[in-house]
C-alpha cells in the first residue's frame, strides 16, 4: 500500500527534476534566443513538431500501460519494448519518406536532412520507456531525476556550445539527440532489460488495449500541444513562426514540467488507490489544489511581469512576443486541470471516452486558429487557444462529473483554485509595487526585475520553512514529509 511520505518523498524528488528542468530550460531559451536567428528558430519549431508526434505515439503507449497495471511481470516489460521497437522503426521509416515532401511544403529545404537525422530519438524513446515507466511505478523518482534533469541540463550546455561554434539549427538538433540518447543509457543502467525472459502474446494482448486507446488520445494531444505549429507554420513566415514557437514554449515549460511533477506521482499513487473511490478522489483533489496553489499565483505574475520576460529570456528584438505571452499564461491552470483530468480518466479506464472529447477539442482548435488568424494575425490566434482549452475544461469537468466523481465534483469546481487565488493576492500583488519602487532606483528593467524575483522567492523559501501558513493548508499539507527527507539524510550522516 502506498504510504502519504513515500508519495510526497518522490514528490520532492520530482519537484527537484522539475526545477533544474524549468531554470535550464529557461536559460537555454534565453542564450539561444541570442545566438540564433528568428528564423533558425522557427524551422527548429517545424521539426520538433514532427519529432514530438513520432515521440508519442512511438511506443504505442505500453510504458503507460505497464505503469497503470496493478501487477507486471518481466514479460510484460518485454512486451512493452518489442512493440516499441517496432513501431518506431516504421515511423522513422514514415519520416525518412515524407521529409522532402514536407520541405517543398513549407519551402525549407534544410527539412529533408534534419528530419532524417533527428529521427533516431524515436529509436532511443521507445527502448528507455519501459525502463522509464517501471522506474516510474516503484517510485524510484530518484534515479528519474539523474536519467531525465540532469542528462537535459548537459544537452542544453551542448546546444549551447554548438549554437556559439555556428552550427545553426543542427545545434539544437544534435543537442535532443544527445539528451534522448544519455537518458537511454542512464534509464537502461537502472533498470535494465530482462530481455532473456522472452514474452509472449497474452502479455502484448494485455498491454496492448489499454496502449493503442492511450495512443489516439496523444494523437490528439499533441494537436493541441505541437500540431498547431504545423497549422502556424504554413499561415507565416519562418521569422513570425519563431516568434509564435517560442512564445507558445515559454508557456509550455511551467505547465508541462509542472504537470510532470504531480501527474508522474499521481499515477501510480492513484493506480494503487484505484479500488478505493475515497482514496483516489483524495489522491486526485490534493494534487489538483497542490499544483493550482503554484500555478495561479504563477500565471497571474508572469502575466503582469511579461515584458520582463521577455527581455531576460529573449531580448529586446522579440518585444512582439509580449502580447501573446500575456494571453498563452491566461491557459495554465486550465491546461494543467484538464491534463490531469486526464491521468483520472486513464486510471479508471475511461479511454475511448476521453478520446471523443480529445477529438472534438482537436477539430475546434484547429478551426479557431484559422478563424483567428483571419480576424486578428497571432493575436487572435492565441486568444483562439484559449477559448478552445477553456472548451477543453468544461468537457473534462463534465465527464468527472457524470462517471467519477458524481457526489463530490462540486468542490472540485471552485476548492482547488481557492489556495492560489489568496496567494495572488497576498504575494503577487505586493511583488509588483515592490517591483515599481525598486525601479525607482533601478533604471534597468532586467536587473530590477532580477532583484525582486530574488526577494521574492528569498521570503517563499524561508515561508515554506519555517512558517508554511503563510502559503496555504496545501503547503502546511506536505512541508512536514518534506522537510523530514533532509533531516533525515542529516541524521545519517551525523550517526556515522
Amino acid at each position: 500500500m502506498v504510504k502519504k511520505k513515500q508519495v510526497i518523498q518522490s514528490g520532492a524528488w520530482q519537484m527537484l527534476n522539475v526545477s533544474i528542468k524549468v531554470f535550464s530550460q529557461f536559460g537555454y531559451y534565453a542564450v539561444m534566443a541570442r545566438l540564433l536567428h528568428k528564423s533558425e528558430l522557427g524551422v527548429f519549431a517545424l521539426l520538433n513538431s514532427f519529432m514530438n508526434f513520432g515521440n508519442m505515439i512511438g511506443d504505442g503507449g505500453m510504458g503507460d500501460a505497464l505503469l497503470q497495471r496493478k501487477e507486471t511481470d518481466k514479460q510484460h516489460v518485454n512486451a512493452a519494448f518489442f512493440s516499441g521497437m517496432l513501431l518506431a522503426a516504421i515511423i522513422y521509416i514514415a519520416i525518412f519518406i515524407i521529409a522532402p515532401f514536407a520541405a517543398a511544403f513549407y519551402k525549407e529545404p534544410q527539412l529533408t536532412s534534419s528530419l532524417r537525422i533527428f529521427s533516431i530519438i524515436f529509436w532511443f524513446a521507445a527502448m528507455y520507456a519501459p525502463s522509464f515507466a517501471m522506474l516510474q511505478k516503484n517510485f524510484r523518482f530518484k534515479k528519474i531525476f539523474i536519467a531525465d534533469g540532469v542528462m537535459l541540463l548537459l544537452s542544453n550546455v551542448l546546444g549551447i556550445a554548438l549554437a556559439y561554434c555556428g552550427y545553426g539549427v543542427m545545434s539544437l538538433v544534435w543537442s535532443q539527440i544527445f539528451y534522448f540518447g544519455a537518458e537511454l543509457l542512464t534509464l537502461l543502467l537502472y533498470y535494465p532489460l530482462p530481455l532473456k525472459a522472452g514474452c509472449t502474446k497474452k502479455h502484448w494482448k494485455d498491454l496492448a488495449g489499454y496502449g493503442s486507446g492511450l495512443t489516439l488520445i496523444r494523437v490528439n494531444n499533441y494537436i493541441v500541444n505541437f500540431g498547431i505549429i504545423l497549422e502556424v507554420g504554413k499561415l507565416v513566415t519562418a521569422s513570425v513562426l519563431g516568434v509564435f514557437d517560442r512564445s507558445f514554449r515559454i508557456m509550455n515549460i511551467p505547465q508541462r514540467f509542472i504537470y510532470d511533477m504531480v501527474q508522474r506521482v499521481m499515477m501510480p499513487a492513484m493506480v494503487k488507490k484505484n479500488d478505493n473511490a475515497k482514496g483516489t478522489y483524495k489522491v486526485f483533489s490534493k494534487s489538483l489544489s497542490l499544483i493550482n496553489s503554484a500555478l495561479v499565483p504563477l500565471t497571474v505574475f508572469l502575466i503582469v511581469f511579461s515584458r520582463q520576460i521577455v527581455l531576460v529570456l529573449l531580448g529586446k528584438k522579440w518585444m512582439d512576443a509580449v502580447p501573446l505571452l500575456q494571453v498563452f499564461f491566461l491557459n495554465l491552470p486550465l491546461r494543467t486541470t484538464a491534463s490531469l483530468g486526464d491521468t483520472l480518466m486513464r486510471v479508471h479506464g475511461l479511454i475511448k471516452l476521453n478520446l471523443i472529447r480529445k477529438v472534438q477539442n482537436s477539430i475546434i482548435i484547429c478551426v479557431f486558429i484559422y478563424i483567428g488568424y483571419l480576424l486578428a494575425g497571432l493575436t487572435g490566434i492565441s486568444w483562439s487557444i484559449f477559448v478552445s482549452t477553456l472548451i477543453s475544461y468544461i468537457m473534462m469537468m463534465a465527464i468527472v462529473r457524470t462517471r467519477i466523481f458524481q457526489n463530490d465534483w462540486r468542490s472540485l469546481v471552485y476548492k482547488p483554485y481557492y489556495n492560489g487565488v489568496m496567494l495572488s493576492i497576498y504575494w503577487v500583488a505586493p511583488a509588483y509595487f515592490l517591483y515599481r519602487l525598486l525601479h525607482l532606483f533601478i533604471a534597468d528593467e532586467i536587473i530590477a526585475f532580477a532583484v525582486l524575483c530574488a526577494i521574492t522567492g528569498g521570503a517563499a523559501t524561508l515561508a515554506f520553512i519555517k512558517k508554511p501558513k503563510l502559503l496555504g493548508s496545501d503547503i502546511v499539507y506536505i512541508q512536514k514529509d518534506f522537510m523530514q527527507m533532509f533531516a533525515g539524510k542529516k541524521r545519517l550522516k551525523k550517526s556515522r
